[in-house]
């Protein structure tokens, strides 16, 4: 089974924007072995498109953008953790693909 392969833990945030409450905004853990096997190739796929482990730790809105969200992704997969903090308007459509699959687990 894909999952039992490749053990990879996610954790989730997200800070900012209108209507925020700090209360409510506590990191998620997903393990992905949990997911049905569809879902864990989707994020495993996304994972490999975006590069994550080759992103860097903090990627910026750009300027001018107010009252936007922050997503704070750290991926542990076997040895790897990597941790990145990305900002709206994100950059990339994987990237922003990534952080909409795991807003809605």
């Amino acid at each position: 089974m894909w999952g039992c392969e490749h053990p990879m833990r996610v954790q989730f945030q997200i800070s900012g924007g209108v209507g925020f409450f700090p209360g409510l905004a506590a990191p998620r853990t997903i393990d992905a072995e949990t997911l049905p096997e569809r879902t864990q190739r989707v994020l495993n796929d996304l994972v490999e498109e975006t590069q994550f482990f080759s992103l860097p730790a903090q990627i910026s809105a750009i300027s001018g953008s107010a009252d936007h969200q922050t997503y704070r992704i750290t991926i542990e997969d076997r040895a790897r953790r990597h941790t990145v903090v990305v900002s709206d308007p994100v950059v990339g459509e994987p990237l922003q693909r990534l952080i909409d699959l795991l807003g809605s687990l």
